[in-house]
């Protein structure tokens, strides 16, 4: 099993792992908006299906990214 890896303290993406007593594997993803505010995405997995889990995160980052732009883009006045 992975260790636990906890995020890094930059302004950009970042994300933690953090090994489950059940087996499974929780991923934090965060993102800051340009008010230092972070924006959190969580995701669950039972299975160690890497694959699978792959693609569920990289939507998970994507969906993140996009509602932290909307954010951005608000404070600027753009939207």
């Amino acid at each position: 099993m992975p260790a636990r890896r906890m995020p890094h303290n930059r302004n950009h993406f970042c994300w933690a792992r953090i090994p489950q007593d059940s087996g499974g594997m929780l991923y934090r993803l965060y993102r800051r908006d340009m008010r230092g505010a972070v924006h959190a995405v969580l995701r669950n997995f039972a299975t160690v299906d890497r694959r699978a889990m792959a693609e569920e995160l990289n939507i998970a980052r994507h969906q993140l990214r996009n509602s932290v732009d909307d954010v951005d883009l608000a404070l600027m006045g753009v939207m």
